[in-house]
């Protein structure tokens, strides 16, 4: 075993980030695996929003031992400027540009200069991409270092805003269709990615799941409620980066308009503009559902686990307004699960293959029939405040504790990302 730890130690892993590190908990959770395995670890990310920068200082924090490589963009654009000429001269030549080396790495992305000023400075044992754009300057780096290429599907890149075949992103299938066949492995965020991917492609090296799970919260000696206004309520919780229309909360206040309850808060959790959340509040027809809906800002992914905590409902209300969000499951649904909340999810199918095979955490609802939505609310609204005739609420929630610390939890989870990088390396 100490052997195996002292030869970790002169394998070099680098992780290349899709944009702001403190934005992408999953490759968070996979670094510092690697890093107390015993894996040098090093971090490609940017930066492009200065408000993001003190979460991402505590992660470094966190995390002493890795060796980062960040690029200011939001002080520091000449490089952004650079890329984003090349960028838009490659688009409009994509036959000639593809001839070169940096003509190949320019059409995807503008930032692809500022990335490569870092990722060209690295040598690793493997690079493991989590930037779809980056794929083919990141197969260049790896290629030309020996080392092997490992690629992350958090998403069904091409397909995120796809309603059907004919409207993907053609850009990013191409290089899919390239680049995930010479992977020397592949791994996905939902199991419903993996036949959806070897459907689409030939001769892919076998896809494998690793679930978007947490580590299980410390238990609080007492608990600190900053967002709850009152603990007698029902507590409904949606979080995200970013509070924005079309994705489910109008949804959830129709529903709460129906109830016309005052027993029930909604807590709403992400980056939002003085416009959207006028126009949440004014969705709300009766001043007691409006002084009920509260906002808050991002936090740290630490500070949000605990947050997330206080309340009693977690909300996961894809819309499923794409293929990928038909066959996504949000990382919202395991924060939830993690922090021993009851679930309330719309079926899309990867929710609904989650919820189906575990209906003791929560309800699936339909989520354009309104009716049936604010129903289900009732149903646990009333076992909040009549536990003894009706005790659904806690039961789901005990369910949703047992789960995170059995089937759902990092420390179980990340063992598949180790065993990939072990095999990969050996």
């Amino acid at each position: 075993m100490n052997n195996k730890k002292i030869n970790n130690i002169k394998k070099h892993i680098c992780f290349i980030s899709a944009g702001h590190l403190s934005s992408n908990p999953r490759l968070i959770k996979e670094a510092t695996l690697a890093s107390k395995k015993g894996y040098k670890v090093s971090i490609i990310a940017i930066q492009t929003l200065e408000k993001l920068v003190p979460f991402e200082n505590e992660i470094l924090a966190q995390n002493p031992n890795w060796k980062t490589y960040i690029y200011p963009f939001y002080k520091k654009k000449l490089l952004y400027i650079i890329g984003t000429l090349f960028h838009h001269l490659a688009k409009r030549i994509p036959n000639l540009a593809s001839h070169f080396e940096y003509g190949k790495m320019s059409i995807n992305t503008p930032f692809w200069l500022s990335f490569y000023s870092l990722l060209k400075n690295v040598k690793a044992d493997i690079y493991s991409n989590h930037n779809i754009y980056l794929t083919p300057l990141v197969y260049q780096i790896a290629k030309k270092n020996k080392a092997k290429f490992g690629m992350d599907i958090e998403d069904a890149y091409a397909f995120i805003k796809a309603k059907n075949i004919d409207e993907i992103e053609k850009s990013i299938m191409k290089i899919e269709k390239k680049y995930f066949p010479k992977a020397d492995y592949i791994t996905a965020a939902s199991p419903l990615y993996v036949d959806f991917y070897n459907k689409l492609y030939q001769n892919l090296p076998k896809i494998i799941p690793v679930l978007n799970v947490f580590e299980e919260i410390k238990k609080q000696e007492k608990k600190d409620y900053k967002d709850r206004k009152n603990i007698n309520n029902l507590s409904l919780y949606w979080f995200s980066q970013t509070i924005g229309k079309e994705r489910g909360i109008e949804q959830v206040i129709q529903a709460l308009n129906m109830l016309n309850r005052d027993d029930i808060e909604l807590h709403l959790r992400g980056e939002v503009n003085q416009e959207t959340k006028k126009y949440f509040l004014d969705l709300a027809k009766m001043q007691n559902i409006k002084q009920n809906i509260f906002f808050h800002e991002l936090v740290s992914n630490q500070e949000l686990a605990l947050r997330t905590t206080e309340h009693d409902i977690g909300l996961a209300l894809e819309t499923g307004f794409s293929i990928n969000n038909e066959l996504a499951i949000s990382n919202k649904i395991f924060q939830y699960i993690n922090s021993s909340l009851s679930i309330i999810a719309s079926k899309t199918q990867g929710q609904s293959s989650l919820l189906n095979k575990n209906k003791e955490i929560g309800l699936l609802i339909d989520i354009q029939n309104i009716k049936e939505f604010a129903q289900k609310i009732e149903i646990l609204a009333n076992s909040k405040q009549n536990p003894q005739e009706n005790n659904l609420l806690e039961i789901q929630k005990k369910a949703s504790k047992n789960l995170s610390k059995t089937k759902y939890n990092w420390n179980m989870e990340g063992q598949k990302f180790i065993k990939i990088i072990e095999k990969t390396l050996s």
